[in-house]
């Protein structure tokens, strides 16, 4: 075989890779406009999460790629978190369901482009989310170029230039031809006749948004599972970093730590001191708990930074330089974890006075988190740890505490401790409680059961309120597909149903 007949045949073993990957993308941005338009997130998101995972392996396996084996690990979280989406509702929960599938999908993508995850530090687990988001646009040109250009070098002019003629021409047309159509009946008629469907915006949405999944995952599949891995180094090597001396870095950790001391005897004053002391300057117990929080929270996460550059930064001369380090970053992490328990206590106050909400239960959640990562970093920093123990310890922690959230059902949960509070204090929310998703149904409904009638809350306008919503399901359950199932709403059906004959007594109470 001659050089050219060889080189023949590599442009066209390329070429029909390429225009593999395009077909199997088309095929997944078909299946992703059935299963998602004019659906709810439900049952077909897990499935449509699964297909892709295993279109992936197989694309993997048939084009010989290597992938790192922390892609079959990830695949665990990936399916569990998925399949939560079609378990609860939860606005909220399943904006963190679908952000973490999402970032599990980059990581697994990641994963083909030689990226081991135990060997990631930190900035490695957010480079991802730029550079792959970045490259599928470009990768999805070099997967069309090569496609034209791998058919056949003695054709390449005349050939190439009517294929990207064709490429660039589908679109317009089929955009022109709708404005054509709206314009003029007559020309709409003879379009019809030619074609005999039916031109119309939703059409041309829906296969704008199949042609975009499609380029999407051209371009994924095109960086991830073709081109020559692309390696990259993060941050400065040890001869490149800059040096923050002795003086300097105690100057600036012990200036802090001084700061923070102040801080902390005056909250071990006032706010774990109790009402008096509160009362004494002025402000109520719920004011003083409620104004600080997310400023305690926000100076958690400033010092986690803060402490996590300086050491990276730092050059360790000797072991003095490092033993003054370790008890400079070390107290600050104790005084910080203090600052961290002064802001729980806070909205735990602020809880007592007024309630369970989503918002509070989510900062509580994000506060005992953030004290396990600081433990991990307290940990990395006296015992000399590598930072990619740090980094994969977070990571974990992420999908562990997502996890537990899931779990826990934060919705019902709220709901729980409202109805529990209410035997101590007599009051409750029902406006709050009716906002909550159906994951809370099966506690909503125990507010039926209560004997008492006290002023704070109308118990016929809240079964009112459940009436309206089991009528929004019924209605959903109708005009929706096997797409949009979803396991808690179908147990919040149930339930309602069950109370039907005494909801609809309540019906008129409210507005639709």
């Amino acid at each position: 075989m001659s050089n050219d007949q060889t080189i023949e045949a590599q442009d066209n073993n390329e070429s029909n890779k390429y225009t593999q990957i395009i077909a199997v993308a088309f095929a997944l941005g078909w299946v992703f406009d059935y299963f998602f338009f004019r659906q709810q997130l439900g049952l077909s998101f897990p499935v449509y999460v699964a297909l892709l995972f295993f279109v992936f392996l197989a694309l993997a396996k048939r084009f010989q790629t290597t992938l790192d084996k922390s892609i079959i690990y990830l695949a665990g979280p990936l399916f569990f978190f998925s399949i939560m989406v079609y378990v609860r509702s939860s606005e909220f929960l399943a904006f963190l369901n679908l952000a973490i599938t999402y970032y599990l999908l980059i990581l697994i993508a990641n994963g083909a482009l030689g990226s081991k995850i135990l060997s990631n530090t930190i900035a490695d687990y957010f480079k991802p989310l730029i550079l792959i988001p970045l490259n599928t646009l470009d990768k999805l040109f070099v997967a069309l170029a090569n496609i034209v250009a791998s058919r056949s070098r003695k054709n390449e002019k005349t050939r190439g230039k009517i294929l990207r003629g064709i490429i660039m021409a589908i679109p317009v047309l089929i955009l022109f031809v709708f404005l054509l159509s709206s314009a003029d009946i007559i020309f709409k008629q003879y379009v019809d006749k030619i074609f005999s469907i039916q031109i119309t915006p939703e059409a041309v949405f829906r296969t704008i948004l199949i042609l975009s999944i499609t380029g999407i995952f051209t371009g994924v599949f095109t960086y991830a599972l073709l081109l020559p891995k692309n390696k990259f180094s993060v941050g400065r090597s040890e001869t490149t970093r800059g040096r923050l001396g002795i003086i300097e870095g105690s100057v600036f950790l012990g200036s802090i730590d001084l700061l923070f001391l102040s801080f902390i005897l005056i909250q071990a004053t006032y706010l774990f001191g109790g009402k008096r002391n509160i009362a004494i300057e002025g402000a109520t117990y719920a004011e003083y708990a409620r104004r600080g929080f997310f400023q305690l929270l926000a100076v958690s996460v400033i010092s986690f930074l803060l402490i996590w550059l300086t050491e990276k930064y730092i050059f360790q001369e000797n072991e003095g330089h490092l033993l003054i380090f370790k008890l400079l970053s070390g107290f600050l992490i104790f005084e910080v974890m203090v600052i961290m328990a002064s802001a729980f206590k806070r909205l735990q106050l602020y809880e007592n006075a007024f309630g369970f909400t989503s918002l509070r239960f989510y900062s509580h959640s994000f506060v005992i988190w953030l004290a396990v990562v600081f433990l991990f970093f307290l940990i990395k920093i006296v015992f000399d740890k590598p930072e990619k123990m740090l980094a994969f310890s977070t990571f974990v922690s992420i999908l562990i505490f997502l996890a537990a959230l899931n779990i826990m059902n934060p919705d019902a949960f709220i709901a729980r401790q409202n109805i529990a509070r209410f035997q101590e204090t007599k009051k409750l929310d029902a406006n709050y409680l009716s906002t909550l998703s159906d994951d809370a149904v099966s506690e909503l409904v125990k507010v039926l059961d209560i004997k008492d009638k006290p002023a704070s809350f109308n118990k016929e306008r809240f079964a009112g309120q459940l009436w309206r919503r089991r009528q929004e399901l019924l209605e959903l359950t109708k005009t929706r597909g096997w797409q949009s199932n979803n396991l808690s709403r179908s147990k919040a059906l149930k339930e309602l149903n069950r109370r039907a004959s005494m909801l609809v007594q309540y019906k008129d109470l409210v507005d639709y």
